[in-house]
């Protein structure tokens, strides 16, 4: 990734997490490595219990929605990097993946659409 791009998707995550916060999400951490894998942000659900692995697009054009680019194999590693979480994690947390789409057009308010358990996969909880 250029500066460029890696500096609109840092502002796409600061926007998606403040977002999150708002809703009453718990930051956990950021731009969490297991191998290979990266979450965006991990945070804690407002139900107290369950754990969430954030991936976050964002787009500054129009063209299509930033969260249609989750294709199969980042989908692949969004589940595997959740199961490796919830393997670390007491047992009977459960977790899910939501994805967020972050569109920043000029001077304009970020346009943030949250999907909840966007990526569904088998034995993400514990």
């Amino acid at each position: 990734m250029s500066g460029r791009q890696l500096e609109i998707a840092r502002a796409g995550e600061v926007a998606a997490e403040a977002h999150l916060v708002r809703a009453g999400f718990i930051p956990v951490a950021r731009n969490v490595r297991v191998g290979r894998d990266e979450a965006d942000l991990v945070m804690r659900d407002p139900d107290g219990r369950t754990m969430v692995v954030v991936e976050v697009k964002t787009r500054t054009r129009s063209s299509v929605w930033p969260e249609e680019r989750i294709d199969r194999a980042k989908q692949f590693h969004l589940r595997r990097i959740a199961r490796t979480l919830a393997a670390r994690t007491p047992s009977g947390t459960p977790w899910r993946i939501d994805a967020i789409g972050v569109t920043l057009i000029g001077d304009a308010p970020a346009v943030i659409v949250h999907h909840t358990n966007a990526v569904e996969g088998q034995a993400l909880g514990r």
